[in-house]
């Protein structure tokens, strides 16, 4: 229907065209008659491309939707973001067949998660692969493909949080006494005395480099940038890398992500050790807990959107909450000077 497609004429005495949502486009005319004439020949060109829309809805497949969505994720997102688009595609894909997109069911999708939790794919997974479907599938209904997300139906797996794994002082040294590569080694200690993310310090370029202010600018996940302070040891790390290079040259050139990954997973080999290269993240934000550090601060270094995902380390501050506790009197007032304390221990 076309109801929605209104024909009028301003005070000025011009004839303009409302479409849906309150956009509207003058036809540079005060004929009536042309201006209907116009308004008909517009009435046609939406219904033909309605026509043509809704075919596409009921002919395009899985696999043709995904091969049209994996081409703009290609161009629109960062390389991770689309590889693990591609990733979780893939596998729906292969579960579901090359169907019909529409035919795709809460049900289906419901069942296809619950396969993949019978086949030992732990509940962090799923969601990860929840949240690229369900944008992927946003995508389907910004396109004119589907109507609804049917993934907007299913709720994300519930998590068991286990507390973050770091590394103690001990292994820190037994580490770093191992590694040979000086170029590893400094990314080491760089991801230990920053807290950054693996791709983040890999994407750092000389112009994210203040030496004089002592920071780094560090674009963070969704484009988002964050200022991380640089110590001593990062300082002189950095000064010896921006040497002779233009502000667009990479720090780390020699390195990928995926490359960094196993090499330390080979070093951890040879050590006997079991930790992830995230859990130097966790090894950075879990020492500056056990110092006292707030959650707030902790969140702002790491580059958390939500407080909630900074909270696993809570657990790691007995003394800032025990000296909390402590300044409290039997009948749980706070004198004047108390209270000050307890606004620095926040």
């Amino acid at each position: 229907m076309l109801t929605d497609v209104k024909l009028f004429r301003r005070s000025n005495g011009y004839w303009y065209i409302r479409f849906e949502r309150g956009k509207e486009r003058s036809l540079r005319t005060k004929d009536k008659k042309l201006a209907e004439k116009l308004f008909k020949e517009v009435q046609k060109e939406i219904l033909k491309g309605r026509l043509v829309l809704l075919e596409k809805q009921q002919r395009i497949t899985l696999k043709q939707f995904i091969e049209e969505y994996l081409s703009w994720s290609a161009n629109y997102k960062s390389y991770n973001t689309y590889r693990l688009d591609r990733h979780c595609f893939s596998k729906l894909l292969d579960y579901l067949g090359d169907i019909p997109l529409k035919t795709i069911s809460v049900k289906k999708l419901e069942e296809y998660f619950g396969f993949l939790k019978t086949k030992g794919q732990k509940p962090t997974g799923i969601n990860i692969e929840m949240r690229h479907i369900k944008a992927g599938f946003n995508k389907a209904i910004a396109w004119g493909y589907l109507k609804e997300n049917p993934l907007a139906k299913i709720k994300p797996l519930k998590i068991h949080q286990s507390p973050p794994k770091f590394l103690s002082k001990e292994e820190i040294k037994l580490v770093l006494g191992n590694i040979k590569n000086p170029d590893f080694k400094d990314l080491i200690i760089c991801y230990l005395e920053t807290g950054c993310r693996r791709a983040e310090l890999i994407n750092l370029r000389v112009e994210d480099i203040d030496i004089k202010n002592q920071f780094i600018k560090v674009r963070g996940k969704g484009s988002k940038t964050r200022i991380v302070p640089m110590t001593k040891t990062v300082i002189e790390i950095m000064n010896k890398r921006i040497i002779n290079k233009t502000k667009q040259q990479r720090i780390f050139p020699a390195w990928h992500p995926d490359t960094v990954s196993h090499m330390w997973a080979k070093l951890m080999k040879k050590l006997g050790l079991k930790y992830r290269l995230h859990d130097l993240r966790h090894t950075t934000a879990s020492y500056l807990a056990m110092k006292g550090v707030s959650l707030k601060i902790i969140q702002e270094l790491l580059g958390h959107s939500d407080i909630k995902a900074t909270q696993i380390y809570s657990h790691l501050c007995p003394e800032t909450i025990r000296e909390a506790l402590s300044l409290l009197n039997m009948t749980g007032n706070v004198n004047k000077n108390q209270a000050g304390r307890l606004k620095r221990i926040k």
